[in-house]
């Protein structure tokens, strides 16, 4: 009996080991990463929640963000953030607003660190609704922050999958010098 219940532990540490935890890796050390930068400068001084998220989620892909455009291997250029509110529901009997959409529109442009336009300006369009609570002011505040939160990060995680089908160019070759006559 001894002998069947070791010979099976052995065959279940040997399936995990040879499993090699199924492509589960570190944040950050993506060994099969296929995107060809490391370096990119963030500018996103007109979206401030969505350029803060971004600067996250570069980072936990061991992405680094630098402070001058002239390091980077990528640029990207982050803009126009803007947060509308609308009324979805309206209680019939109270006349009291029930559920709002709040939606998310931002820009965002890529450029390559020598300044060839990859991705030209595109929209990041995101909306959450949620259940307007008219008996807690402060916690409807609250909320509204946490949703305008959650869209963020969430074009946050748009933009980092739309940079991974990125390719850069090559950089380009010196041109060859004429050897000195003499």
């Amino acid at each position: 009996m001894w002998r069947r219940v070791r010979y099976s532990v052995w065959m279940v540490l040997l399936a995990v080991a040879l499993s090699g935890c199924g492509g589960w890796y570190l944040r950050g050390s993506d060994p099969g990463s296929t995107h060809n930068f490391r370096k990119v400068y963030l500018k996103g001084d007109e979206a401030e929640q969505v350029t803060v998220a971004v600067r996250r989620e570069l980072y936990n892909r061991g992405l680094r963000v630098v402070r001058k455009r002239s390091l980077a291997d990528l640029i990207i250029e982050i803009e126009d953030e803007r947060y509308e509110r609308r009324i979805l529901s309206v209680d019939p009997g109270t006349g009291k607003v029930r559920e709002i959409e709040l939606g998310l529109l931002a820009h965002f442009t890529v450029r390559s660190g020598d300044g060839k336009l990859l991705v030209p300006r595109e929209p990041l369009i995101f909306q959450l609704d949620y259940v307007f609570d008219e008996g807690s002011l402060l916690g409807t505040v609250e909320q509204d922050t946490t949703v305008q939160r959650d869209l963020a990060e969430t074009a946050a995680t748009s933009l980092i999958f739309r940079l991974e089908s990125i390719e850069l160019p090559p950089p380009a070759k010196p041109a060859p010098q004429a050897a000195p006559k003499g």
